[in-house]
């Protein structure tokens, strides 16, 4: 056990439950894929490091970004949504911060199974449950909670301004690796969706994380959202975008209309949908743009295989949400 996960859960002042083993007096604490899991008299708890973007940039400096997260899941737990809330520390905060600087967070463990993306029924039935999510969000006093914007998409001018720069670059070098090839071919079919992107940000509350491990099904049939590590304000369709593209890579082959997923969110949310906004927001090659800059900011001279498949891949996607709306 790590030093510092042991101080954290000894921060949070938990009564931990002894090993059933003569062998060791060490309290009950295991680690899965998501953390470290200390087992307490108030049931499983996971320790988590904070290591969220837009928590870790703050947490330093603006103690109010991590309980606003706190707020918010409050909120949509009194509201009936069955979501992962940060117990409150010793430190009388949703979080504990050892000597050496690091914050912790920690969060009841979700019972369930996870929802599987390729069952559509199973999605529609998720992005329900995410637009009521958002009208909660929509109604919480957000304005008096001083949570910096997220920046998403920057400058679109500029940056497709760099893109055009480095696309002359590269035809005036006249030799082209697999990588190249791949982002020339991206370019002319994403450009206009850089464009058309504008600035989608507003005053609304995004998940920013809802892939399939955040999100479970319980014994009970209610759908519980976890990890708000990344809560960040930003136009609530982002979320809808994220699950949509993460909906089309696991299931490549007979994507639903996408239009069918919108419709499905309209229902539930109670104010009007921008589909036009929604779009846009969708067809941002946001994974095309990250690729592009990683590769080509290392100056690589050549293309390694990991590369090119995500390369492939943003492509394909970005192709399969083109050919479904």
């Amino acid at each position: 056990m790590e030093s510092s996960v042991q101080s954290a859960i000894s921060g949070f002042n938990l009564k931990c439950t002894k090993s059933k083993s003569k062998s060791t007096a060490y309290p009950k604490i295991y680690k899965d894929k998501f953390g470290h899991v200390c087992v307490t008299t108030m049931g499983p708890v996971r320790i988590q490091r904070a290591g969220g973007r837009r928590v870790q940039s703050v947490c330093n400096d603006n103690i109010d970004a991590i309980l606003f997260q706190h707020e918010v899941k409050e909120h949509l737990h009194e509201n009936g949504f069955t979501v992962d809330r940060f117990l409150i520390s010793s430190q009388g905060m949703p979080f504990f911060k050892n000597d050496d600087g690091d914050a912790y967070t920690a969060c009841a463990v979700m019972t369930g199974s996870n929802v599987d993306f390729v069952d559509a029924a199973a999605l529609l039935n998720v992005v329900g449950h995410i637009a009521k999510m958002h009208c909660v969000l929509h109604e919480a006093n957000i304005t008096a909670m001083p949570v910096k914007r997220a920046k998403v998409g920057g400058d679109t001018i500029r940056l497709l301004g760099n893109l055009t720069a480095l696309k002359k670059k590269l035809l005036k070098a006249g030799k082209f690796s697999d990588f190249d090839m791949l982002f020339l071919r991206g370019y002319e079919e994403l450009a206009p969706n850089i464009v058309a992107f504008g600035d989608s940000c507003s005053d609304s509350i995004c998940h920013n994380l809802l892939k399939e491990e955040n999100i479970y099904k319980q014994d009970n049939g209610q759908i519980a959202i976890a990890n708000f590590a990344e809560v960040a304000q930003m136009h609530h369709l982002h979320d809808l975008a994220y699950i949509i593209k993460r909906y089309i890579k696991a299931k490549p082959h007979e994507v639903m209309p996408i239009d069918k997923i919108l419709e499905t969110y309209a229902a539930n949310y109670k104010n009007p949908v921008d589909a036009a906004l929604f779009h846009r927001i969708l067809l941002y090659p946001e994974k095309f743009v990250k690729l592009t800059t990683d590769y080509y900011s290392k100056k690589r001279s050549f293309a390694p295989n990991t590369f090119i498949t995500r390369m492939q891949e943003c492509l394909r996607v970005g192709k399969t949400l083109s050919d479904n709306l």
